[in-house]
């Protein structure tokens, strides 16, 4: 049986510690999470008075490296559940782990369970004939029959939320979107120049900053930038300033930044982030992505 606690095995459960104010941007995103996982969490009562039903499960989708996983931990830590992060390719070899994965979730809760790259547990069929490119890994269809069932099941326990993240939508099975399932998504973008400024301010906190690379500077000049990128550069350009000033370091500086961008260029590109938000304006079109 997988009962994971520690690094490097199928699973790891723990409390969320990272919190909404701890992640800079995605004040939407913020917000979807807050109803869709933080509120049916924290209050199942009103939500029965309302006659609401909760969200069973929620699809993550976007470019890569924009923190869909600190996301999903933040809104367990804002419901007060525990936390599961999974990866994908690592419980498709034995469908057993999946229902491991899903008892020992209604064992703790109220819990999250996030599961990246989601489309490897469900990918579209076509994805392995050549129609579509197939991402690295693909689970046997025992196994996502296996998953698919222990999705269904979890829809009966309100203290369950699954939370799948993906940066391919487009051959994620839609048997796995369809109603009482993931049938919530939200659109995690790349971050943007007022993101990116929330993001740099949190990172930069405690880095003294010459007069030329206020966070506002630094925020303009690093577009196609993700929030993982964003959180990287102030260390790598600390690093560069120590490096050349040693003993006499006092300050970083904008050329400091700069060089540090050579060592971190963008993990995204303006072709890329076109493409996601023009799947983003088809799929609202119908309703599908909110």
């Amino acid at each position: 049986m997988c009962e994971i606690l520690d690094p490097g095995q199928c699973y790891k459960i723990r409390e969320a510690v990272i919190k909404f104010e701890d992640i800079g941007g995605f004040t939407e995103v913020k917000k979807r999470l807050e109803e869709m996982v933080s509120l049916p969490l924290k209050y199942p009562e009103a939500f029965k008075k309302a006659d609401l039903r909760p969200r069973n499960g929620i699809l993550m989708w976007g470019p890569p490296k924009t923190s869909m996983r600190t996301l999903a931990e933040a809104a367990a830590s804002d419901a007060n559940a525990m936390y599961i992060s999974v990866e994908a390719s690592r419980i498709i070899e034995n469908e057993h782990q999946i229902t491991h994965l899903y008892k020992d979730a209604t064992k703790i809760a109220p819990c999250v369970i996030f599961i990246n790259e989601i489309e490897v547990l469900a990918p579209r069929r076509e994805a392995q004939s050549g129609l579509l490119e197939p991402p690295r890994k693909i689970a046997p269809p025992n196994t996502t029959r296996r998953f698919l069932r222990e999705i269904d099941k979890s829809a009966k326990n309100d203290k369950v939320i699954t939370i799948g993240g993906s940066n391919r939508p487009d051959i994620i099975d839609p048997a796995l979107l369809r109603n009482g399932r993931l049938d919530r998504k939200i659109y995690v973008p790349a971050p943007d120049y007022y993101d990116r400024l929330e993001i740099l301010r949190l990172s930069l906190k405690k880095i003294p900053l010459a007069e030329d690379a206020s966070p506002e500077v630094i925020s303009e000049i690093t577009e196609n930038y993700s929030s993982s990128d964003l959180i990287s550069l102030p260390r790598e350009a600390t690093l560069i300033a120590i490096k050349e000033n040693g003993k006499t370091f006092e300050k970083v500086s904008l050329r400091h930044f700069k060089e540090a961008m050579k060592r971190i260029p963008p993990s995204l590109s303006p072709e890329l982030i076109s493409r996601y938000e023009e799947i983003y304006k088809e799929e609202c079109k119908h309703r599908y992505m909110y």
